[in-house]
């Protein structure tokens, strides 16, 4: 089948500033590896809003959410536009709030089905502006694309509710997801209210241990059994699923994470199934990075993926 590659270069939703730089990090990792990553694939560049991260900003529990609207739109069109037509986009984002607009945009393409999502992160990303601890809308697009309200301690203004609510509906009314179609792999840093959602609809958990103790392929098979109802699936991957040993090129880098290895086996078995339509790779990060050991990780995790999906 045909690739695409999607440049997001949102970083409005991140707390640090350089995830917008990071795809730009992967061709300078490409060339000085002489990789021929960005050669089998046509490319598409969004158009993205970070000016307004220059702009005062009076969305405390959600900054700069106006900012998404306009650009998670184009996203999720951007990825219908190729999915409907059997192409498979790889979107590299950007911070993780990109999904809020990839995830939709699989689900436009499909409005009917049941999409499947694999969420590779050491973050539960189901905080809502109620909830969050931040405001980083990067920690809540989960929340939002299952559309489970979870109430909190602030209190958002009622604009910043309003976008919410337009974000909600990008692509098609209702939910992208059901919280049973939902599997992390990799999560292991939460908030409480977080917890009270994965327990309450008891989602799917496979933690860095469990991947480590029966295999990445056995958490690939695992993976696809829990989703076997599912008729699409959309694989989210951030960098900070990885372990902070291998590059500290990322905004909120956790312990005790992925190796390379088992990342890119994981990525592999995911792709290798002929559900699975999109693949988000987010929060790389440059300016944090040491020799853009992070950038040049990620291009040996997602190189194997290609030959793999040209030849479904």
């Amino acid at each position: 089948m045909e690739l695409r590659l999607i440049e997001a270069a949102s970083e409005i939703g991140a707390g640090t500033r350089g995830t917008s730089m990071g795809m730009a990090a992967l061709r300078v990792a490409a060339w000085k590896l002489g990789s021929e990553l960005f050669g089998h694939a046509e490319e598409s560049i969004l158009r993205d809003e970070n000016d307004v991260l220059y702009e005062d900003d009076s969305q405390h529990n959600a900054h700069h959410i106006d900012g998404l609207i306009r650009f998670e739109s184009d996203l999720a069109y951007e990825v219908y536009k190729y999915v409907r037509n059997n192409i498979f986009p790889i979107v590299v984002g950007g911070d993780h709030s990109i999904a809020i607009g990839s995830v939709s945009g699989t689900k436009m393409a499909f409005p009917e089905a049941r999409i499947g999502v694999v969420w590779i992160d050491a973050h539960a990303d189901l905080h809502t502006p109620w909830t969050t601890p931040s405001g980083n809308v990067h920690g809540m697009p989960l929340a939002l694309l299952m559309q489970i309200d979870n109430k909190g301690k602030n209190t958002p203004q009622v604009y910043t509710m309003d976008i919410w609510d337009r974000l909600r509906k990008i692509g098609v009314n209702g939910p992208k997801l059901l919280p049973r179609d939902l599997v992390f792999i990799g999560l292991r840093d939460y908030e409480p209210e977080e917890a009270a959602i994965l327990k309450k609809h008891n989602i799917k958990v496979i933690t860095v241990e469990q991947v480590r103790e029966k295999g990445a392929a056995a958490a690939v098979e695992e993976t696809l059994k829990h989703l076997a109802d599912c008729d699409r699936i959309h694989v989210s991957f951030d960098v900070d699923s990885l372990d902070p040993s291998i590059s500290v090129g990322t905004g909120t880098p956790v312990p005790n994470g992925l190796f390379v290895n088992e990342a890119s086996e994981l990525l592999q078995g995911l792709c290798n199934d002929r559900k699975t339509v999109t693949l988000d790779v987010v929060e790389i990060n440059p300016a944090l990075d040491d020799k853009n050991s992070m950038a040049e990780a990620t291009l040996g995790i997602l190189e194997p993926l290609f030959p793999i999906l040209r030849n479904r």
